[in-house]
């Protein structure tokens, strides 16, 4: 429980800070950009669109209602956002999409593609453009729009309004499309219900088409439009039963630890829900998910790219609605789904270790458990026996009391029973705090290592236990 590994060792996951506690509805969709020592964040919500500006202290220093006037409020509303110069204005503006998908990733209800300045405060206007039920997305210095049937449209250069040209170029669907290399020109790719699509750039003059479309596969899948991320070049997203990478050809992504747990738990009525964001600081891609008759997302599984390995945790407070790794700051920052007096937290993670809010601070409970350890199946000598624990030695970076917990049973099917709590400080006052003396008698041992204090945090080292083999009971 909020708890990664480097190094392949545990260390305790950042902490929270709340930035912005005014926000109104749940947001689903959020798009972030830095300029002049400012970050301007746009949140879309079911009939709102809301803008925080913050600066690298984390504190808001601007915020505007952005909401476009014709905007067709639903509680279903999922948003997308992207960036684009346009020429009509010399300004860097930004593109938004509202369509009710968040209950129904083939919906196919059509809405309008919104522009402004990004910098400014201003509401959102219309583009004209077709209405689209997929989304949105620039490719080179043109908009990019899709929907149904694999419909496909493209402004001109440089122009959020003026529309260029459109086709069909996959038979359902298509939900989310993502940047990607092209060999030298703009390219990009898109996913539909059940097909990916590389669009590149020609750069023909007409009638010659301006972009080619390539069918990378039609036989995988997309669990939700949210759930696509970029890693160093790579793409990663959830299919509707496996986790799979795009590299240049589509892959499964091994998981040997949680893939079941994953699966089994979600809520699919509320898969499209499930979104990723990155932590590049520690190699791990998070994918927030709605376990068990959950509605939002409580939980999330955790690949970490550098490792290549997975973990999970429950996620903070009631959970979240949306997260993004705001590049030039840094920092991911997650929407909250508890209402708190009637708003919503904008949440700035891997800040600290404890969660803050306001004059409140409460430490992040973070425990880990090893695996049951036994020499019923050792490698070598292996022998009908139980272990006991005799001593200790903890060896951990490590800020503020931690507890230890000899866990086991005596067979696969028995009880587990704890030990009592051993609690050991960050430093050893006296010879006899070094260790941590116990005397406790497993067949099957675990130990748990928490952290449950403010301020508290650690990074384990080498810890040693002192065992020996015991009597041979099988049963208790």
């Amino acid at each position: 429980q909020w708890c990664r590994w480097q190094r392949g060792l545990p260390r305790k996951i950042g902490g929270t800070f709340s930035a912005a506690r005014d926000l109104a509805q749940k947001v689903y969709g959020m798009h972030s950009f830095a300029s002049g020592g400012s970050f301007y964040f746009h949140l879309g919500s079911e009939s709102q669109l809301q803008q925080r500006v913050i600066n690298s202290m984390g504190a808001v220093t601007g915020f505007a209602d952005r909401t476009p006037a014709g905007l067709v409020g639903s509680a279903d509303n999922l948003w997308q956002f992207d960036a684009i110069f346009n020429s009509a204005s010399g300004d860097t503006v930004l593109a938004a999409h509202a369509a009710p998908n968040l209950e129904d990733i083939s919906s196919t209800a059509n809405r309008a593609i919104w522009y402004g300045v990004i910098t400014a405060a201003g509401i959102l206007v219309d583009t004209t453009l077709s209405q689209v039920s997929g989304g949105i997305l620039v490719v080179g210095n043109h908009l990019v729009s899709f929907g149904n049937g694999g419909f496909v449209a493209w402004s001109a250069a440089n122009n959020v309004t003026t529309a260029l040209s459109s086709g069909n170029v996959t038979q359902q669907k298509i939900v989310v499309g993502k940047r990607v290399r092209g060999g030298g020109a703009p390219a990009a790719l898109l996913w539909s219900l059940d097909s990916l699509i590389q669009m590149t750039f020609t750069g023909a003059a007409p009638p010659a088409p301006l972009w080619d479309f390539d069918t990378v596969t039609d036989e995988t899948s997309i669990l939700s439009s949210r759930c696509v991320i970029e890693y160093d070049g790579i793409f990663y997203w959830l299919g509707v039963d496996r986790p799979l990478m795009y590299n240049g050809v589509v892959r499964e992504i091994p998981n040997m630890m949680n893939v079941n747990y994953f699966y089994d738990g979600l809520n699919q009525q509320q898969r499209q829900k499930v979104f990723a964001y990155k932590v590049p600081r520690f190699g791990e891609i998070w994918w927030c998910y709605p376990r068990g008759s959950a509605t939002e997302c409580t939980h999330a599984i955790i690949y970490n790219v550098r490792e290549q390995t997975w973990y999970d945790t429950q996620l903070p407070d009631q959970g979240r609605t949306d997260g993004i790794y705001a590049k030039v700051y840094f920092k991911p920052f997650m929407m909250g789904a508890e209402q708190i007096a009637g708003n919503y937290d904008l949440w700035q993670h891997e800040t600290g270790v404890n969660r803050v809010r306001l004059a409140s601070t409460q430490p992040i409970p973070s425990h880990f458990e090893t695996h049951e350890m036994s020499v019923v199946d050792a490698e070598e000598e292996a022998e009908n026996k139980s272990l006991r624990v005799e001593r200790v030695e903890p060896d951990f970076i490590q800020v503020g009391d931690l507890t230890l917990t000899v866990r086991g049973r005596a067979n696969a099917r028995s009880t587990v029973y704890d030990s009592a709590v051993f609690p050991f400080s960050a430093a050893a006052a006296t010879a006899g705090e070094q260790t941590v003396p116990l005397k406790e008698n497993r067949r099957l041992m675990s130990f748990r290592f928490d952290s449950n204090v403010v301020d508290g945090d650690y990074q384990m080292g080498d810890v040693l236990g002192h065992i020996e083999k015991t009597d041979a009971r099988v049963t208790q």
